[in-house]
């Protein structure tokens, strides 16, 4: 009796958003049954998969409509064949990133403003992501690539902003982002710190008093 107590207590917490992230949807056909959508009518694209594979939290696939392939969320996720199509003028790095990135982890292509890839990896892979091919392998810092980073920022006192982005910042752990933001705030030319996040919309529990 005094287990099933203790079951019934443990189910009614609420899993932390580490538990969340690790139970995303990642199968088409898993999404299309939770949907209620005939997987014939409009098959997923292979091609996109392997080049970008679906993923997407369990929280916003409630919010989408059964049985609407025309769902804005869904179109949001879902890997179309429309992705295949060679479009003239198309390029892969649309941003022209690669040629702004002087040491790994940091973009620098504006005058007064820096971008951090703080986390290579998201909780949601958004078909339109103009980062879906960028090199993340050669962007994930060490813990000595970050203090070049950080060099980097010192050495430049014309930057002011720093945009903290990715994959998703707030992928990272409380203590990660902390020890990150408190070692920017000892940089005495930053102003303003800007956080890109979809964390808010596509997993909301990630937010927390800390």
């Amino acid at each position: 009796m005094t287990q099933n107590i203790v079951s019934l207590v443990e189910s009614d917490q609420p899993k932390k958003w580490q538990e969340i992230l690790s139970d995303l949807i990642t199968d088409p056909k898993e999404l299309l049954q939770l949907l209620q959508l005939d997987p014939s009518s409009q098959p997923p694209s292979l091609a996109a998969i392997d080049q970008f594979p679906l993923k997407v939290t369990r929280s916003f696939v409630e919010a989408m409509e059964l049985g609407n392939w025309q769902d804005p969320l869904l179109r949001q996720v879902w890997p179309s064949k429309l992705e295949e199509a060679e479009i003239s003028g198309f390029v892969s790095d649309p941003l022209m990133e690669a040629e702004a990135n002087p040491v790994p982890g940091l973009l620098h292509k504006y005058h007064g403003r820096v971008l951090l890839t703080a986390v290579p990896h998201c909780a949601i892979h958004c078909r339109y992501c103009f980062r879906r091919h960028f090199n993340y392998g050669g962007n994930t810092p060490s813990q000595l690539q970050w203090n070049q980073v950080l060099d980097y920022i010192r050495s430049d006192q014309s930057i002011e902003e720093v945009i903290l982005s990715g994959g998703d910042p707030l992928a990272a752990s409380d203590r990660q982002l902390a020890r990150l933001i408190g070692q920017l705030d000892e940089i005495p030319h930053l102003t303003t710190l800007r956080i890109h996040s979809r964390m808010p919309i596509v997993l909301p529990q990630r937010l927390s008093l800390e």
